[in-house]
C-alpha cells in the first residue's frame, strides 16, 4: 500500500468576528451553481460548503449582481498572509454598507485595523495642525502623532517636527552651525 500524503492545513489570519476557518453555511450549492451566481467567482479559491444566498435587491450593482456569497480565500496585498473573505462578511458589506458588489477585500484585519489607525492618527494631525491656537497639551499630542507619522513614513520631513513648539523643550528651527 502506498502512502496516504497529508494535505497542509492552511494558516489564515484571525478574523475578530468570522475566525480563521471556513464556516459551513449548511446549504448544498453545486460548483457550477456557486460559478454562476457571480462572474468572479470562477478565478478565485473558496470553499463552496460556506456558500449562503444573497439577498440582490439589497445589492449596490449595475450588470451582475451576486447571488450567493461563499468564504473566499485571498492574499493580503500588504503582508502577503492569508486571510478569508467570509460569506457573512460578504453579505454585510454588500446588503447593508452598500459596497458595489465588485468590491472586493485586498487586506486583512490586521493590515485594515492598521490602515485604520493611521488615518485616524492622519485626521488627528490635520485638526490640531489646523488649530492656530493650540494648548500645551494640544502641541504635545501633535509632536506625538507628528513624530509617529514621520517614522511609518507618511511625513517626509523632520522639520514638521521640529516647528512644533513646546515651552518646556522647544526644538530649534535653525540649521546647525559648525
Amino acid at each position: 500500500m502506498g502512502k496516504r500524503r497529508k494535505l497542509k492545513q492552511r494558516c489564515y489570519v484571525d478574523h475578530p468576528r468570522y475566525g480563521n476557518e471556513p464556516i459551513k453555511s449548511g446549504f448544498n450549492f453545486t460548483k457550477e451553481e456557486i460559478d454562476h451566481s457571480f462572474w468572479g467567482y470562477q478565478w478565485l479559491n473558496y470553499f463552496p460548503y460556506t456558500a449562503i444566498p444573497a439577498n440582490i435587491e439589497k445589492q449596490n450593482y449595475s450588470t451582475y449582481p451576486r447571488s450567493l456569497y461563499v468564504d473566499i480565500e485571498a492574499s493580503c496585498e500588504v503582508c502577503n498572509r492569508l486571510f478569508i473573505f467570509f460569506a457573512k462578511e460578504q453579505q454585510y458589506w454588500y446588503e447593508e454598507l452598500g459596497f458595489y458588489v465588485d468590491a472586493s477585500c485586498n487586506r486583512c484585519t490586521d493590515c485594515r485595523k492598521n490602515d485604520q489607525k493611521i488615518r485616524s492618527m492622519q485626521l488627528e494631525y490635520e485638526l490640531l495642525n489646523a488649530n492656530p491656537n493650540r494648548s500645551e497639551k494640544d502641541n504635545r499630542q501633535l509632536k506625538t502623532i507628528t513624530m509617529e507619522l514621520y517614522q511609518l513614513g507618511y511625513i517626509k520631513h523632520a522639520d514638521k517636527i521640529n516647528r512644533i513648539k513646546l515651552n518646556k523643550d522647544s526644538i530649534p528651527t535653525k540649521p546647525c552651525q559648525e
